[in-house]
């Protein structure tokens, strides 16, 4: 997946006025990159193009699964307090909390990162090269949490993006793996502590079934900070479980989602739109609940925020990645945003820098891949936020 902007003739210049017709010109050059290599380019989402990509040749079958890891052995997690990996680069001048003495963790399901060989489940231990979205993730996403939380991302054996549009059996041998790290943070490593859950697209499904199935209606629930389950459909029925939306910026005990796109196109959908999601024990496909939007630049449901509002976006991480934690460099004022109808609206400029427009947003209207960077700074000042008014409120402030 290239970082870089999109590709332009030569001898066009690039619009200049706002509204739409800025979007149609935009969407005419966006013609000529062929549709294959685009779906490929999602890598992180995407749910309606994938049922035109080919799976395997075979039906899913449980026998025929990679083998599953063992949340025992360091190698089956992304990341993990003391590696000081990627997950632990920041913008300068932002603060990372010492692991040994944050106040909350952070459980991350990370989204689709495998575009290797035609399989229903990847291996847990892809490498990088089969798996080429892993460093981004922990760059441009997990280390939104390295100011107030230690960090636990499991592998797991994803579903692929053929999968996730064809096999739910896939879908489902994803979740039991995100369950059992899950499990095993509970018991090992977790020692009492608040915590977060935040995932992205695929992991944002897993995350939409871990709540219900491990956490609501049990002691856990009075632990959980927040769930910030971004860039994928989650329900805003959540309150009928006793999961209320976040509608205010300290607000702890609450679930928040969106789902990035461009004021007045509608390609995103495809990420809100007639899911099949697991709902009180069932995968539910009909009468489908509205989809949570939180603006992450007010952090409430309703009403607009300027660009002004917005601190600091991070372009979508290129490489050369390293292994190691490194600085990072934010825009500011990039884009301000609104709620609308499901999807949280936003007006990336033409000139932009480098890494915030992509051939998924031109061909789409879809900021899907940098939901997270986007609002980089806002996310990072926010978790620290709701760590900090979850502890004051417990008398254990940081």
């Amino acid at each position: 997946m290239s970082g870089k902007g999109p590709i332009i003739p030569a001898n066009a210049s690039p619009p200049t006025s706002p509204g739409k017709g800025r979007w149609k010109r935009r969407a005419l050059w966006g013609a000529g990159i062929v549709l294959l290599p685009a779906a490929a380019f999602i890598g992180l989402g995407g749910y309606a193009i994938v049922g035109s990509l080919r799976g395997p040749s075979t039906a899913f079958a449980p026998e025929t699964a990679p083998p599953a890891p063992d949340y025992a052995r360091p190698e089956t997690w992304l990341a993990f307090p003391g590696r000081n990996g990627l997950e632990r680069s920041a913008p300068k001048g932002m603060t990372v909390v010492d692991e040994a003495s944050a106040p909350a963790d952070v459980f991350f399901i990370h989204p689709t990162t495998f575009k290797g060989s035609p399989v229903w489940n990847a291996r847990y231990d892809a490498s990088d090269s089969a798996a080429p979205y892993n460093p981004p993730v922990l760059i441009g996403q997990a280390s939104v949490f390295n100011g107030c939380c230690r960090i636990y991302a499991p592998r797991y054996r994803q579903a692929t993006l053929a999968a996730l549009g064809k096999s739910m059996p896939a879908v489902e041998l994803a979740y039991s793996d995100v369950a059992r790290a899950f499990r095993y943070y509970l018991a090992h490593e977790n020692k009492g502590r608040p915590f977060i859950i935040a995932s992205h697209s695929q992991g944002t499904a897993h995350a939409v079934r871990l709540l219900q199935d491990e956490i609501l209606g049990t002691p856990l629930q009075s632990r959980l900070v927040a769930a910030y389950l971004i860039g994928g459909y989650t329900p805003a029925t959540f309150k009928e479980l006793g999961l209320p939306t976040c509608d205010a910026p300290r607000a702890t005990g609450c679930v928040l989602s969106y789902n990035t796109s461009q004021t007045g196109r509608t390609g995103a959908r495809m990420l809100i739109d007639d899911k099949v999601y697991w709902w009180r024990g069932v995968e539910k496909s009909k009468g489908q609940a509205p989809a949570i939007c939180v603006n992450p630049l007010t952090w409430r449901r309703e009403g607009s925020a300027p660009a002004g509002a917005n601190a600091g976006s991070l372009p979508f991480p290129t490489a050369p990645f390293g292994t190691q934690a490194k600085t990072l460099d934010l825009t500011r004022n990039l884009t301000g945003a609104v709620c609308r109808n499901g999807l949280l609206d936003v007006d990336i400029p033409w000139s932009a820098p480098s890494g915030f427009i992509d051939k998924l947003s031109i061909l789409f209207g879809s900021y899907h891949l940098n939901d997270y960077g986007i609002f980089y700074a806002s996310l990072r000042q926010n978790a620290r936020d709701r760590v900090d008014a979850w502890t004051a409120a417990r008398g254990t402030a940081r």
